[in-house]
């Protein structure tokens, strides 16, 4: 596997990750903002959504660092 391609696909995790936490934070300021009353249920799920998004960006934040140590790494072998 080309170490380009995990930095592109860690970068995109990283996207897709904040992408999902606005879209779960929204759904929770608009229920309560908007309805002032939100059921448990959609709050509930808009918070795991929102904690799946932040594991999400996290992973693919390590993804990113770990390519770059072995591009560094292979740098360091080769000079």
């Amino acid at each position: 596997m080309d170490i380009g391609s995990v930095n592109q696909n860690a970068l995109l995790g990283i996207s897709r990750g904040l992408n999902q936490a606005s879209t779960a934070s929204g759904k929770l300021a608009s229920a309560e903002q908007l309805n002032n009353e939100s059921s448990t249920k959609d709050t509930a799920k808009a918070l795991v959504e929102l904690q799946q998004a932040s594991v999400q960006v996290q992973t693919s934040a390590k993804v990113a660092q770990t390519a770059g140590d072995v591009i560094g790494s292979i740098i360091d072998i080769h000079a």
